[in-house]
């Protein structure tokens, strides 16, 4: 780990490319060193990697420290959060791009290079690149693999619908998307979300058509732990539209309104909240239900009461559980991508 000098003019070829990688992380100590490899070991090197420690009180610095790599940089604040800290490194880093990893993800090692092609290809000048994800439970065994979109360029209304599939951990950010729009939102609960929706507005996005992260689900994940919570989690979810709402159309804000709670109400069944499904359902509109497999399931949870959102989600997990751990061993065995939590 080493001080950083300023960064050179930028032209040319990809590989000159300074890519800034931001690993927001707070009592981390099981998994940063594996996250932070995966950033490392990209193929594209010419990049930064800026770790930023949320006031972490395990031994999470004591793992970063046996890395030796002067691409690497860390940073200490106090107990902030995940947005705060992102902000943290990005008044730091001097990257023309900029790529978002938590602490428990990781990436293989073709992501920034693919990612980074694209944009260069791109006909916009100043545009976000993504990915699709595998996603894993706590052990690192496979559980699902997400669809690979293909979506070209405007995503705002997409993202105003209800699709969720532009996880900063799945992107390439220009830069100067961060000057246009602000910095990732530290009072608001769903700080990926808002920025998300605040890019897409103005910049168009691309695709790698490919799976080239791996997204670790967790039973303590902040928007999953506090489904229990119904005031709570009706209060975070429409805090969000109202933080947004000022720069909205009176009708773009009410579909973000109507999404948002459709989103709400999904989450509750797929996790087995039905009574806080049945309390949130007078406020839903439920003719935003009808283009997909789970949007349908919680229509027929509304007109009957059956909830097949959560055992459809369990099956399609035991399903990769009992037959796809061989494909999925051999794959990170040939993408040299080490997927263990100490």
């Amino acid at each position: 780990m080493s001080a950083l000098a300023p960064a050179a003019a930028v032209t040319g070829s990809t590989t000159e490319k300074l890519v800034s990688v931001i690993i927001p992380v707070y009592q981390g100590e099981r998994f940063i060193v594996g996250a932070v490899r995966s950033a490392l070991n990209q193929t594209h090197r010419t990049l930064e990697v800026w770790v930023v420690d949320d006031g972490s009180t395990d031994k999470t610095l004591e793992r970063l420290a046996t890395i030796d790599d002067p691409r690497l940089h860390v940073l200490r604040q106090a107990n902030a959060g995940t947005a705060a800290a992102r902000n943290a490194a990005i008044a730091q880093a001097q990257g023309e791009y900029f790529a978002f990893l938590d602490s428990d993800d990781r990436w293989f090692p073709q992501k920034i290079a693919t990612e980074l092609a694209i944009l260069q290809a791109a006909p916009e000048p100043i545009g976000i690149a993504y990915s699709a994800h595998y996603a894993v439970d706590e052990q690192g065994r496979l559980l699902h693999e997400a669809p690979v979109r293909r979506h070209v360029g405007n995503a705002y209304d997409l993202m105003l619908d209800g699709e969720d599939f532009l996880m900063p951990s799945l992107c390439l950010f220009d830069r100067r998307i961060f000057d246009a729009v602000g910095l990732f939102n530290a009072q608001c609960f769903h700080e990926d979300y808002d920025f998300i929706i605040r890019a897409t507005r103005h910049f168009p996005i691309y695709p790698t058509g490919s799976r080239l992260a791996v997204y670790r689900q967790t039973t303590g994940g902040k928007c999953r732990s506090i489904l229990h919570d119904y005031e709570r989690a009706r209060e975070e979810e429409l805090a969000l539209v109202r933080e947004l709402a000022p720069a909205f159309t009176p009708d773009e804000a009410a579909r973000l309104r109507n999404n948002t709670l459709r989103s709400l109400y999904l989450r509750f069944l797929m996790y087995d909240f039905q009574e806080n499904a049945k309390r949130l359902a007078p406020e839903v509109d439920f003719t935003g239900l009808h283009g997909s497999t789970k949007g349908r399931l919680g229509l027929l949870f509304a007109k009957t009461g059956i909830n097949l959102i959560a055992p459809a989600r369990r099956g399609v997990q035991a399903f990769h559980r009992r037959t796809r751990q061989g494909w999925w061993r051999r794959h990170l065995a040939a993408s040299r991508l080490e997927l263990r939590y100490e």
